[in-house]
């Protein structure tokens, strides 16, 4: 018999990060530029946070596209929080992405992971968790 192999982690394109949307909320200047959710950082995400891990994966693109809060991720310079409800898990989910371009001009994906309600609302009334501002 041969060695029995687990799931193969790839990296995954996961589109244009929303810059209208975060420059808007957070009154930032962010070019456009594709993110990228690397090999790399889903193993954290699975290191970190195995049980939620599998659940949360097929929903991290939707989140990037469309999130319902942006924050300013204070406690980690250089990356920004976009969460989004999903109702499929029964919570937001949090996705952590840099600000920073890679010199491929891509924003990377850090990490993400389930949050609740009782831990936005905290971070909305001091102003570091925004609405996100949809320009008509």
């Amino acid at each position: 018999m041969g060695k029995r192999r687990g799931v193969r982690i790839v990296d995954l394109h996961l589109g244009p990060l929303p810059i209208d949307l975060v420059n808007a909320t957070l009154e930032l200047d962010l070019e456009p530029g594709p993110v990228l959710l690397s090999r790399g950082a889903q193993k954290h995400a699975l290191s970190s946070h195995p049980v939620e891990y599998p659940i949360c994966l097929p929903h991290v693109a939707a989140v990037v596209a469309e999130p319902l809060y942006i924050g300013d991720d204070l406690r980690n310079p250089g990356r920004i929080e976009l969460i989004g409800r999903v109702p499929a898990i029964g919570a937001f989910l949090l996705v952590a992405v840099t600000i920073e371009r890679d010199v491929a001009g891509r924003y990377n994906v850090c990490s993400f992971y389930p949050i609740s309600d009782k831990k936005i609302q905290p971070r909305r009334e001091r102003g570091f968790l925004r609405v996100a501002v949809r320009r008509r």
